[in-house]
């Protein structure tokens, strides 16, 4: 294994150390063909799905780095992925033909097949404990669909608005999207439109236990809001065309067509981070294990790995912090 260095390429010492909040050391790994635009952590693997391929178009790795080809259910063009501590639920943006553009797995490897309410185009699913929730890029005022379990399905009514991207932060649900679109949901079954400020295209969502940031592809904004109701725009470290958020217990993170990593500690302040290359990293997602579980650390240090997607690649990135 290469030596580790630390955030600004210097040799490691060996030393625990604050990287001022930032995600740093990240690595492209080799992935499987196919373009992974959704990806989950279960407490054992990563699961991603692609939307491109002739076969496959699953992989799953258990620590981000060794990523193995799984069979999907079906062809389809798998956009989403979210785990309820029991099964991987995945959505699609269109099927082979026929209405099962849900697939589920309890492990990432062998899927199955569910059918939809609606054939539309279901572009992001999220867990609140209760009910997986997806939400839809078409329709009408069906956007939305939720499951107790990943296998029975019941539609929505929402605003007739595009949305690709949605996220629970403990009482609601946020769903983002087209020409700055905003809902929200108390349970995934009545939805309500908020004003988030922007008319650029909301991608990527999350929620960090006080505020959810989103992300949009153009005009360099981040909106943030404490309860999915009031937005405020931010301005993101740049006007990259940004596609993903997660958060890691210490910071936002969001990627972009291009290679481009952004990290916050809030969501407010960005600043840009050095990626391991120029791919469009569709998918982000954080494992949370614990010391040295992942990767081989500095000692005394402590490390996980944030794990983004793209076509026929994967990063990942080692996060130190003091003790």
């Amino acid at each position: 294994m290469s030596a580790l260095t630390d955030f600004d390429g210097s040799p490691d010492t060996g030393a625990a150390k604050l990287v001022n909040l930032q995600v740093s050391n990240w690595t492209i790994r080799t992935a499987p063909t196919g373009n992974w635009t959704g990806i989950a952590w279960n407490g054992t693997v990563f699961a991603a799905v692609s939307n491109i391929g002739a076969s496959g178009r699953a992989m799953t790795s258990p620590d981000g780095i060794t990523w193995t080809l799984r069979t999907a259910a079906t062809l389809n063009g798998w956009s989403g992925v979210a785990w309820n501590g029991t099964v991987f639920a995945a959505v699609s943006s269109n099927s082979d033909g026929s209405a099962d553009r849900v697939m589920t797995s309890p492990d990432g490897i062998t899927w199955t097949t569910r059918t939809t309410p609606a054939e539309i185009e279901w572009a992001a699913i999220a867990w609140n404990g209760t009910v997986f929730a997806a939400v839809s890029r078409s329709g009408t005022t069906n956007r939305a669909m939720t499951s107790p379990d990943g296998t029975t399905w019941t539609i929505r009514t929402t605003p007739n608005l595009s949305f690709r991207a949605i996220a629970w932060n403990g009482t609601v649900f946020a769903a983002g999207g087209d020409t700055g679109a905003i809902m929200t949901s108390p349970d995934g079954t009545t939805w309500t439109s908020r004003t988030s400020g922007t008319t650029d295209g909301i991608y990527g969502i999350s929620w960090n236990g006080t505020v959810f940031a989103a992300v949009t592809r153009t005009g360099g904004n981040v909106v943030t809001s404490p309860d999915g109701t009031t937005w405020t725009v931010r301005s993101a470290a740049d006007s990259s065309d940004w596609r993903t958020m997660a958060w890691n217990g210490t910071v936002f993170v969001s990627t972009a067509n291009g290679g481009q990593v952004m990290s916050s500690p809030d969501g407010t302040t960005w600043t840009l981070r050095t990626s391991a290359g120029p791919s469009t990293w569709f998918s982000l997602a954080w494992n949370g294990l614990g010391t040295g579980t992942t990767l081989l650390l500095p000692t005394a240090g402590s490390g996980t790995t944030f794990v983004a997607a793209a076509n026929a690649e994967a990063m990942n990135s080692l996060f130190l912090k003091d003790e």
